[in-house]
């Protein structure tokens, strides 16, 4: 990778592999598919199961990503697992959201398309080589013209430098994708973006881990235990559907839902 051709240079790549629901296993095998990236001293690759976490990456990126930046390593790459419309948490986790796009994925239509499409900052379509190479530019031209249908986003660049088409197997574009990725960091710097949305992401922190604290507090209470104790009950006897079973949880009275 040529970000490591500069020895000064350390890169991070934190990937996220998705966990079972039947077993909550994961491969993390991604190491695997970045064999050049292992043998260089200034990478550091580190591959975490979601364990249940939304959004495409795992409950500690955001503690992982801060010792990285405090290890000294920049840049640094969350590499999420497949997100698509709604699973978009990364984006309060990154400076800049890069999207990779296949061909002939429908991407005609991701222009009335809401989520992955609306947080992207750099959109990279892969695997533009050989005879792929026509249709990788036909998609990203036709990606141009998705994002005309969106709104605006800060820091909007061109769509010439937001959409790349580039190849991993002969090592083409990737150079452009990585220049477009730093010239959005230097339009959010000059207007000032870039404090807002580090600052934006400190306050959703704060409130998230806030949230799961109480929530954890609250569920552990010896009261709360009790009323649910008693609320399934009621549910497996056929009593109370689950969102009144929920009202008895919360300490409304059983009489009066039973009268």
């Amino acid at each position: 990778m040529h970000l490591c051709a500069d020895p000064a240079r350390r890169i991070a790549i934190l990937a996220i592999d998705p966990s079972s629901e039947l077993t909550g296993g994961s491969i993390l095998g991604d190491k695997s598919r970045m064999e050049r990236l292992t043998r260089t001293e200034q990478a550091f690759i580190r591959p975490s199961p979601t364990r249940g976490t939304l959004g495409g990456v795992s409950r500690w990126t955001r503690e992982v990503l801060i010792l990285c930046e405090a290890a000294g390593y920049d840049p640094i790459f969350v590499e999420t697992v497949g997100v698509g419309q709604s699973e978009i948490g990364v984006e309060r986790l990154v400076d800049s959201v890069l999207v990779l796009m296949l061909t002939g994925a429908g991407d005609a239509l991701q222009g009335i398309k809401r989520g992955l499409m609306e947080i992207g900052d750099v959109f990279a379509v892969t695997k533009a080589d050989g005879s792929n190479l026509d249709r990788a530019q036909v998609t990203a031209q036709s990606l141009r013209g998705s994002l005309a249908l969106m709104p605006p986003r800060r820091c909007r660049m061109p769509d010439e430098s937001m959409v790349r088409i580039c190849s991993a197997a002969e090592t083409t574009g990737i150079a452009e994708v990585w220049e477009s990725l730093q010239k959005h960091r230097e339009v959010c710097e000059f207007l000032g973006e870039l404090h807002k949305k580090r600052v934006a992401q400190a306050q959703e922190w704060l409130r998230e881990d806030v949230t799961e604290s109480i929530g954890t507090r609250v569920a552990a209470h010896p009261v709360v235990r009790a009323r649910l104790k008693a609320a399934e009950e009621l549910l497996l006897e056929g009593k109370l559907p689950p969102l009144l079973a929920q009202w008895v949880v919360e300490g409304f009275p059983w009489e009066k839902l039973e009268g």
